[in-house]
């Protein structure tokens, strides 16, 4: 490995970093830059998942403040979604991600929406239950497609516990850092012992998603929510809006 591939691999890596600990978005720029130096889409997607075990730890560490007080719904929220992610694991394992290409834009496009989307609370107690359940479910399937794909996955974290936690923005990136964290841990594991892993890029990987990640939550922590929340959401759409055009035109 050459050193402007080691250069190169630290760079984005560091961005890749920023943008997990932010909003999740690592898998949408690790994703291309392994594929760029000759890895192939299952083992960049297999070895995305393992590097974004660094980004994802020094996130959480970071984000300590923000999960304060909300540790019990952030770790329902962890547990469903990493359930979800070891469905779609398993799916991976015995499949491809190919097809996923043509359905990403709509995703993301979804997420941006409900970004956007002000929240309304429900009046009634029986409906604002009803709600909860529904987020939760969403978060389990969220999951599944975290371990199936997982691309845009963090806008879609976002969107949906923008729904049910009640706080900041900062808050609800804390419990997404943590509930990711515990997902990529999980499918890790099985990719470790099922799939190829790209084991000679990891090292320069694994330090620029280490630095970027402890980034993310301090920079999310300096801008007001309402800011980020309205940027993020239309950076979705806008986002949606592009990989529309490369999977159809």
């Amino acid at each position: 490995m050459t050193l402007e591939t080691i250069l190169y691999l630290l760079g984005m890596s560091l961005i890749a970093g920023i943008l997990n600990g932010t909003v999740g978005m690592a898998a949408l720029t690790l994703y291309p830059m392994l594929l760029s130096v000759g890895i192939p889409p299952i083992t960049a997607n297999a070895t995305n998942t393992i590097g974004l075990l660094f980004s994802g730890s020094s996130s959480v560490l970071s984000s300590r403040r923000e999960l304060k007080g909300h540790w019990h719904q952030a770790l329902l929220i962890t547990l469903l979604n990493a359930l979800g992610g070891v469905l779609g694991a398993l799916i991976l394992i015995h499949s491809s991600n190919a097809s996923f290409k043509r359905v990403v834009p709509f995703i993301i496009f979804l997420a941006g929406v409900m970004i956007l989307t002000p929240k309304k609370d429900p009046d009634q107690a029986t409906h604002r239950k009803l709600a909860q359940g529904f987020g939760y479910a969403l978060i389990m399937l969220v999951g599944l497609y975290i371990g199936y794909f997982g691309a845009g996955a963090g806008l879609l974290m976002i969107a949906v516990l923008s729904r049910i936690v009640a706080g900041p923005y900062a808050t609800y990136n804390a419990m997404r850092n943590l509930a990711s964290l515990v997902n990529n841990t999980v499918t890790s594991i099985m990719f470790i012992f099922s799939m190829p892993i790209a084991w000679w890029v990891l090292i320069p990987v694994c330090i620029g998603l280490f630095a970027g990640g402890f980034l993310g939550p301090i920079i999310v922590r300096l801008i007001p929510s309402h800011v980020i929340k309205t940027a993020v959401g239309i950076f979705a759409i806008g986002l949606a809006i592009v990989l529309f055009y490369q999977a159809y035109l």
